[in-house]
């Protein structure tokens, strides 16, 4: 059997959902990149001074910042709010835990035909900064994107 070209043609980086909780987030527009990095420590051998031997480090993941237009979903605001108001004030959130503020995320891939071709699961994601307004400009007519910046403690493909 010959190999259809398509069969190997990468995928376009437009089509995508996120999930939070399960819930598909409306109007996301932009999710920067899931990078992993691994801290490289050096050291030298007593008996091998020439050169120098690398080990990994440290695991961190990088926080993920996430862009969706100004729309009347409160799914970012909610989340975004939320730790803020539990630092800042006493009352209905005051019997919660930092921890009671983190969620799992999903990221999916979609080919053309709108296929699931990749997933990915964040861990432990907490929002470490919001913009819910963005710079105001009576004179421009581009949409108003609220951003969010989430921490995170682990990625894992899906599937």
């Amino acid at each position: 059997m010959v190999a259809r070209t398509s069969q190997f043609d990468p995928f376009r980086k437009f089509k995508f959902r996120i999930k939070i909780n399960n819930k598909v987030v409306a109007a996301l527009t932009k999710c920067s990149a899931l990078t992993v990095s691994v801290e490289s420590k050096e050291f030298r051998s007593g008996d091998m001074d020439s050169f120098k031997h690398k080990l990994p480090g440290m695991v961190s993941f990088e926080p993920i910042t996430l862009e969706q237009g100004v729309t009347n979903d409160k799914t970012f605001e909610t989340w975004a709010t939320a730790m803020a108001n539990y630092l800042g004030k006493k009352g209905s959130d005051s019997e919660k835990t930092p921890d009671d503020f983190r969620k799992e995320l999903d990221i999916e891939i979609y080919n053309l035909n709108n296929e699931k071709v990749k997933a990915y699961r964040i861990y432990q994601c907490w929002v470490s900064k919001y913009t819910a307004v963005p710079d105001l400009d009576a004179n421009s007519g581009d949409v108003m994107i609220q951003t969010l910046v989430l921490e995170n403690e682990g990625i894992q493909v899906m599937q």
